[in-house]
């Protein structure tokens, strides 16, 4: 009897918890501060909160939880460099691309420079196709689009030529080495679709990123009601036709296309011409807050800072207790100290793809791509870390955000470390007056000799194919111009994480098929 009372207890205690959790969590309608009732979708005054619903999970990128971790080389430090001590330090969660970006990728990225993107739109209105049926019967046939490749970009703010979006295909090029083939194959023939893209600048690489950030904002904008979205975005280019009550597509209120009675009819340079003003209507940020605070924007992608790679790499997540203590530090983005694997069937096999000696890139043919491949391998294709991020070793190695200094660990921040300029560490104390080229070495054959660092120095991570395992050791940092390219340097992109999110928040191909939850 004793004992039943005591369930009963706990049972009506369990209960009245339950109700107050659900009385906490749910959404009222008032506020909590002032009283006043906040105004719905149809109020004509008022205050409307707009609800904290989760947005959705950026493509192609996996979940990285952040939290405290120890950042720099475990590695012996063979050019006494000491440019990134060991330090305690705490990142925020972010999310990450689960593999570098590929060629197919970036193909998509120079395709959408010239053409517009195929967005969700109402049944009552028709792009222009000259494929459609009937069109061979018409006066004047629809021809097709054809954008000018030889010409810019259609971008308003920011148009390009296509030699400065393509990536350069002489880093393969060698006086000494048998590679020209790849110049021409590595970054278009569809055989290396899936292989990591190189040969892209780091300045190349933060223009993707906003290009990624706009197109993937735009088709969200795109797949909501109308009636959801800023009364100045529906003033600017919704227009409500007064006989049929259809919404169309307009620019600055007026129509665009023609309407034959039932269907609005755009040609694509109009439709491209549309989106662009979209685009730019977005990135103006008076408009952008007004997405922003409705919950349908998405942050910025953009490059992952120093310490965020380095973390996300090293991924620690996997030899900690519950007690928060870990077991063990690493040297690479797995544990051990050997570059093999060494359990179940593939044990044995190399874990990452680099360079072992002298003249050996992929060890004695036997096996179906050897031990490793000569060059950059397709994306995916070995074991993921324990963030489910593939590739954070070998490949290729990566930009990342942070201009380089040699002493940033010491004038880091422990919160969500990174250096974003010379503050602090003037590119003066390094024999610069700027980093202009008028002020370079090579403009100027009189002055003496500078340092290689200066603010257009960028850090890149990560060993690459070319590398020998030294520097797949996540703490090992090296720099480059932000202008220049090679064959062994790609990318990934990171974007904050909104709100708090769990470990099993994925939206990556390829762990979502294969890997683990």
């Amino acid at each position: 009897m004793k004992n039943t009372a005591g369930y009963l207890k706990v049972g009506a205690l369990s209960v009245i918890l339950l109700f107050s959790i659900s009385a906490c969590s749910k959404k009222t309608s008032q506020s909590s501060t002032t009283g006043a009732t906040y105004a719905t979708q149809k109020s004509n005054l008022g205050f409307k909160p707009y609800d904290d619903q989760a947005l959705p999970n950026p493509p192609g990128m996996v979940f990285v939880q952040g939290g405290r971790t120890i950042l720099g080389s475990y590695e012996q430090d063979l050019y006494g460099a000491r440019d990134n001590v060991e330090r305690t330090v705490t990142v925020n969660s972010f999310w990450m691309d689960e593999t570098e970006v590929t060629n197919k990728d970036w193909r998509e990225y120079v395709h959408y420079q010239y053409n517009p993107q195929n967005l969700s739109l109402p049944k009552n209105i028709e792009i222009e196709d000259p494929n459609a049926k009937g069109n061979e019967d018409l006066a004047d046939p629809i021809l097709p689009f054809i954008p000018d490749l030889q010409g810019p970009t259609h971008s308003k703010s920011n148009p390009k030529m296509m030699a400065d979006i393509i990536p350069n295909d002489a880093v393969w090029t060698s006086n000494f080495s048998f590679n020209d083939v790849y110049a021409e194959n590595y970054y278009s023939n569809p055989g290396f679709n899936n292989y990591p893209v190189v040969g892209v600048t780091w300045r190349q690489v933060v223009d993707y990123s906003k290009w990624r950030t706009d197109f993937v904002n735009l088709r969200q904008i795109f797949e909501m009601d109308f009636d959801e979205l800023p009364l100045t975005f529906q003033e600017e280019f919704i227009v409500i036709n007064e006989t049929t009550g259809d919404y169309e597509l307009g620019i600055g209120g007026q129509i665009i296309g023609d309407n034959n009675g039932d269907k609005q009819v755009i040609s694509v340079e109009d439709f491209d011409d549309f989106q662009q003003e979209i685009i730019e209507f977005m990135n103006e940020e008076v408009n952008k807050r007004q997405f922003i605070e409705r919950g349908i924007y998405l942050p910025q992608f953009r490059l992952p800072n120093e310490a965020e790679w380095e973390y996300a790499a090293k991924a620690t997540i996997g030899t900690v207790y519950l007690d928060e203590n870990e077991e063990y530090g690493r040297i690479y983005p797995w544990d051990g100290r050997s570059t093999r694997n060494p359990f179940g069937k593939k044990r044995g096999e190399h874990l990452a793809n680099f360079k072992r000696g002298r003249g050996d890139y992929a060890g004695i043919a036997g096996n179906v791509n050897n031990d490793a491949s000569v060059i950059p391998e397709a994306v995916g294709g070995r074991e993921p870390n324990d963030f489910n991020l593939f590739n954070m070793a070998g490949n290729v190695s990566e930009w990342v955000f942070d201009t380089y200094r040699p002493l940033s660990y010491g004038d880091f921040d422990d919160l969500n470390p990174v250096r974003k300029d010379g503050t602090g560490d003037s590119e003066k104390d390094y024999g610069w007056e700027s980093s202009q080229v008028r002020d370079s070495v090579s403009f100027n054959p009189q002055l003496e000799y500078r340092s290689l660092v200066n603010d257009r120095s960028k850090v890149y991570k990560g060993g690459s194919w070319k590398d020998v395992a030294y520097w797949m050791a996540p703490g090992t940092r090296r720099y480059l111009d932000m202008d220049r390219a090679t064959s062994t340097i790609g990318f990934r992109c990171a974007m904050i994480s909104i709100g708090s999110k769990q470990l099993d928040q994925s939206n990556g191909i390829i762990s979502r098929v294969f890997g683990r939850k």
